[in-house]
């Protein structure tokens, strides 16, 4: 009985998800950075997009199909998170998932952490900040104006794809993949390359950039 109710439960919520017709509503929540050190982003199945902005809050922008919770805003003394509530029916609209946008401002130079499970992750424009993120199956895709701070992304199977504007930006490259693929259009110096990884160094190699894979394709260019 327990379990044919639990059927019915679910098969419900397909339902109404599925007739959702609501239009799109953006939900926004902006925090200044003042002392703020560490900014984490608790993605987990959403998408999302982080970009610099010029303002002196941090913008969180969860653009959505229904009238659920937006992203949550929550601030400590050195550190800033952003997380999105659960609400379970938005696990079978697939057709519209809602999206997070974070922009952050220019002035903040602290460390911006990116936690999530399947929800891709693009990064526009960036400049500058310590960038860390974690995936198990998203892509993750970053495009750099210019590099000025350390980057380490870890994942499980998804692609990671980085685009620098430089011609050499300035890095140090160690890369560490199980069975994925890698292609690096990059001048590297005093460079060794390996089946499952390859180190190298770009510049004058001031910065760290670590990615790792265990399925995942790396492309850097």
């Amino acid at each position: 009985m327990i379990k044919q109710t639990t059927i019915r439960f679910f098969i419900v919520l397909i339902m109404l998800a599925g007739c959702s017709s609501r239009e799109e509503n953006v939900v926004v929540n902006k925090e200044s950075v003042e002392n703020i050190e560490e900014i984490m982003i608790n993605f987990a199945s959403t998408d999302v997009v982080f970009s610099p902005s010029e303002t002196n809050e941090i913008e969180a922008n969860l653009t959505v199909n229904d009238d659920g919770p937006g992203a949550i805003v929550e601030k400590s003394s050195k550190q800033l998170s952003i997380k999105l509530d659960t609400d379970i029916t938005r696990l079978f609209n697939l057709s519209k998932k809602p999206t997070l946008e974070v922009k952050v401002p220019k002035q903040f130079k602290g460390k911006l952490i990116l936690d999530g499970s399947s929800g891709n992750v693009t990064g526009k424009e960036l400049i500058q900040n310590n960038i860390e993120i974690r995936s198990s199956s998203g892509n993750v895709k970053l495009h750099f104006i210019e590099l000025n701070n350390d980057v380490k992304i870890t994942t499980t199977s998804g692609k990671v794809s980085v685009d620098f504007d430089e011609e050499q930006p300035n890095l140090q490259l160690d890369i560490n993949t199980n069975s994925g693929r890698q292609s690096i259009d990059l001048a590297l110096n005093s460079s060794s390359k390996t089946k499952k990884g390859l180190q190298g160094i770009s510049g004058n190699g001031d910065h760290k950039m670590q990615i790792v894979t265990k399925s995942g394709n790396i492309v850097l260019n």
